[in-house]
């Protein structure tokens, strides 16, 4: 019974995720080409569905730790040092919707001739700004740790008026990506910082 309760709650997350990640990418594939020599930063579907999937592994790992307290707790009062693994290896799935969320709201576009970057965002202003002369300080928020090949983080772009967040997704998109995040990572100083859940 525990076990379909699971499943259930399983197939019901997945199911929004994938609902919410179908009409992102009916939405935003007309728009990549509309600006002459800008680049558009984006995800794949691929990279996206990829990332879904190690992150369901991850949570299922994270109920299967629960399960297991529950039926041994009443022997084995030591399977309790479970739980806070269990709830880090579930809070993956927040993390992803968080992420995804983020990917979801903003449209980033880079033009590698003239450093210029534009920013399309839903619930606020657009804005546009020059790597070289407008980025006050590049940062790095990521989990304290890989977990199954899995990694959650994002660049955190410090601008005199603007704050731009930019999850690790859009990163590992290589090679689309690799000039944009070459040229941060080549030109300014990135301080990383640990979190357990790097949340935007």
């Amino acid at each position: 019974m525990r076990l379909l309760i699971i499943g259930l709650i399983l197939l019901v997350a997945y199911l929004m995720l994938r609902k919410k990640f179908n009409f992102f990418e009916a939405s935003d594939t007309n728009s990549k080409n509309l600006k002459s020599g800008f680049q558009l930063i984006e995800a794949p579907a691929a990279l996206i569905q990829s990332t879904l999937k190690k992150t369901i592994s991850n949570v299922i790992m994270g109920l299967v730790l629960i399960l297991i307290t529950v039926l041994l707790f009443v022997k084995i009062k030591i399977v309790l040092l479970l739980l806070p693994i269990a709830f880090f290896l579930i809070g993956y799935l927040f993390l992803f919707n968080n992420h995804f969320s983020k990917i979801k709201s903003q449209q980033i576009w880079f033009n590698a001739k003239t450093n210029e970057v534009f920013v399309e965002q839903l619930k606020a202003e657009n804005y546009a700004f020059n790597i070289f002369q407008d980025v006050q300080a590049v940062q790095k928020i990521e989990s304290v740790q890989t977990t199954r090949g899995l990694l959650y983080g994002y660049y955190r772009i410090k601008l005199k008026d603007q704050l731009l967040e930019i999850p690790y997704l859009l990163a590992e998109n290589k090679p689309t990506n690799k000039l944009f995040f070459d040229t941060l990572t080549q030109n300014f100083k990135i301080e990383t910082q640990k979190r357990i859940f790097p949340i935007i």
